[in-house]
């Protein structure tokens, strides 16, 4: 039996998907049949012209998807679910992630936009969909059987541990420099990830009295992230790092004093696991999967609610107690989660 798995072209630039493929193809091997054979092919490149990758996707890739297919073939990121016009659904996986752009739509117009409007219209043929969270499958079940959803959540990779103080001083000295106490954000910054709410936390802080700083990592500042910044005077409380290299990741999660991650909408929240699995008290959105994720070992807080987001924050940089409590949780949890159990 030959298992192919079919992959986000790495040049369009999501860290988290390149992650996911990474990480299912290791672990694969070792619970798969002795006579399986598994290949994750490169997807074909685009070349250098304007929306390339778009049209590449839509057009080259599920030529060259029919020609990789395998007896079974896996869709690893449901934005790609186009790729089953050139695919027999019966012998098809996908899996989908969240279904973010049906409640965020941002812009529907373009060819970004027709793209998932396609894509959507074919998830629904596969043969199984795969889940990342319970969550997930309860919002896809009105529109899919339930017998053709599985639920296989996430894990964060090995590298994702504790690290020596070293490691964690020399990475904050990188990105920001300091004494303040670190506030760190990973993932993009659009709608769901609830910035302007963290931002307005962190001025509450200051202005309390407590001299935060925050570092948001994988984003940019948006004119109205920037606007807020401005109005808040928090120039010098905050930086946006943009994508930081894969190593660099775990130290910034140790360097950090608290992991805010206020999203109103993650069909998992890879993030908030890698920042318990680092042992970096979390303080996160109670809202859609993140309840799944963190459990117990973070702080879950109304993310549309500032001041109990700069409570809860509040909460772990007064009390070295608390943080304490925290930080020996969550390796504990996010061992719970392996991609061998995916």
């Amino acid at each position: 039996m030959r298992l192919t798995l079919l992959r986000a072209s790495p040049a369009e630039g999501w860290p988290s998907m390149d992650r996911y493929a990474a990480s299912l193809a290791g672990a694969l091997p070792t619970v798969l049949p002795a006579d399986w054979e598994l290949r994750m092919p490169l997807p074909p490149a685009a070349p250098a012209l304007p929306y390339a990758q778009l049209l590449t996707r839509a057009l080259a890739y599920p030529s060259w998807a029919r020609r990789q297919r395998g007896d079974l073939t896996h869709i690893l990121d449901h934005s790609y679910a186009g790729l089953l016009a050139a695919l027999p659904a019966e012998r098809t996986l996908i899996t989908l992630h969240d279904v973010a752009p049906l409640l965020f739509p941002g812009r529907r117009a373009g060819l970004s936009g027709l793209l998932w409007r396609r894509a959507w219209g074919h998830v629904r043929r596969a043969r199984y969909l795969i889940a990342d969270s319970a969550f997930i499958a309860a919002q896809i079940r009105p529109r899919v059987a339930a017998e053709r959803i599985w639920v296989a959540p996430l894990a964060a990779a090995a590298h994702f541990r504790r690290l020596p103080a070293p490691a964690a001083a020399a990475a904050r000295q990188r990105y920001f420099p300091g004494d303040a106490p670190l506030l760190l954000h990973v993932g993009h910054s659009g709608e769901r990830k609830n910035l302007p709410a963290l931002l307005h936390a962190l001025a509450l802080l200051r202005q309390r009295g407590t001299p935060a700083v925050l570092l948001q990592v994988g984003g940019r500042a948006t004119p109205a992230l920037s606007a807020l910044i401005a109005e808040w005077r928090l120039n010098d409380a905050v930086r946006f790092a943009g994508p930081v290299p894969e190593d660099d990741l775990p130290a910034l999660y140790n360097a950090a004093a608290v992991f805010v991650f206020p999203s109103l909408y993650e069909g998992f929240g890879l993030p908030a696991l890698e920042a318990l699995a680092c042992g970096t008290p979390v303080v996160a959105g109670d809202a859609a999967s993140l309840p799944e994720v963190v459990g117990d070992a973070g702080i879950l807080v109304d993310p549309r609610a500032p001041a109990a987001l700069a409570t809860a924050i509040a909460g772990v940089l007064d009390n070295p107690q608390r943080a304490g409590e925290l930080a020996r949780r969550g390796p504990a949890r996010a061992a719970r989660f392996t991609w061998e159990g995916c």
